[in-house]
């Protein structure tokens, strides 16, 4: 008999007949929507996982290789500059060694300048003393031969 009751009470009509097909497919509208956006939350949630665990790996690849790159850098830079460093050094030594060369080779020049010009000056010393000696004595001679006659001539 509820039964009944509840039919009867039901008003049977064209309008409440629509509206409540209107109602219901709200309704079903509306659950409908909801069950797709808690699956699409659910499918979001696990992407979201997903995405996360690469965005991660992602980044820690980045991360690696970046550091891999600077760590590179690193080691060609210590590289170049202990290349720099040893070639400075050469070139700082090649210099030196060129400069006490040069130094040396200019005293060994200037001693060996002073020893041709000594030498020269002793050998010219010699040919002039080897040269006027003999001139000396004719002209000592001559004059001691004048001495004796000139003195004897009478009237000078």
């Amino acid at each position: 008999m509820s039964e009944e009751n509840s039919e009867q009470k039901k008003p049977q009509g064209f309008s409440f007949k629509g509206w409540s097909d209107f109602v219901n497919g709200i309704k079903k509208g509306f659950e409908n929507f909801q069950k797709n956006l808690e699956e699409q939350t659910r499918k979001n949630l696990e992407k979201w996982e997903e995405n996360k665990e690469k965005a991660s790996k992602f980044f820690k690849k980045i991360k690696e290789d970046w550091e891999a790159k600077v760590q590179k850098w690193k080691e060609e830079i210590e590289k170049a500059q202990l290349e720099n460093k040893q070639a400075w050094e050469e070139a700082t030594e090649k210099i030196r060694q060129d400069w006490e060369k040069w130094q040396e080779q200019t005293r060994k020049d200037w001693q060996d300048g002073v020893k041709a010009w000594n030498r020269g000056m002793v050998k010219n010393a010699y040919l002039f003393l080897i040269i006027m000696i003999p001139i000396l004595i004719v002209l000592f001679v001559i004059a001691y031969i004048l001495n004796m006659i000139l003195p004897r001539v009478p009237g000078v």
